[in-house]
């Protein structure tokens, strides 16, 4: 059945909310009951969670922005290392090519050294193969004018004196130098 339409359109509503069971003075109960049941939540439940909630959130926030600070230091820290490790390639690099040009000098340094002594010790073996040439022609000098004289005293068949044996000798020997 529907309702009889009232003379005016709040007295409809009125009647409507009694048909379900809703009165004034209830309604205003309920009302009070559901703002101070509202405040009590809010205060003893909706606050704390909220804050608890704030807070799971600010410590998220902080997790994320301490992996994005991780993050990027570890990428600094990587390409950090990279220069590094570009760096000593290099200075190892280097350090190769001077040492090679080291070995280099220091070879040819040891070859020079070695050629300058091999030149000393021919011009010391000549030097004494010199020496050692003039003395033996000095003694075969020596020899054959000895033997010039005995033969020429021989020859001669007289003896002769000290000082006449100096003379033949000195004039062999002049004449076996030229």
């Amino acid at each position: 059945m529907t309702p009889p339409l009232a003379a005016a359109p709040h007295e409809a509503i009125i009647e409507l909310f009694k048909g379900f069971g809703v009165d004034g003075p209830h309604l205003l109960a309920q009302i009070v009951n559901f703002s101070l049941l509202a405040l009590v939540l809010y205060r003893f439940a909706i606050k704390p969670a909220l804050g608890q909630l704030e807070a799971r959130t600010a410590i998220i926030e902080k997790g994320l922005a301490d992996a994005d600070a991780a993050a990027k230091a570890r990428a600094d820290a990587e390409r950090r290392r990279e220069e590094i490790l570009t760096q000593a390639s290099q200075e190892a690099a280097a350090l190769v090519t001077q040492a090679a040009a080291t070995a280099q000098k220091t070879v040819e340094a040891a070859k020079a050294a070695a050629a300058a002594e091999a030149a000393e010790v021919l011009r010391r073996g000549q030097a004494a193969l010199e020496s050692e040439r003039a003395k033996m022609l000095a003694e075969v000098r020596a020899e054959v004018a000895r033997l010039v004289v005995a033969t020429t005293a021989k020859v001669i068949d007289q003896s002769l004196d000290e000082a006449a044996k100096a003379r033949v000798n000195d004039a062999a020997a002049k004449a076996l130098a030229n």
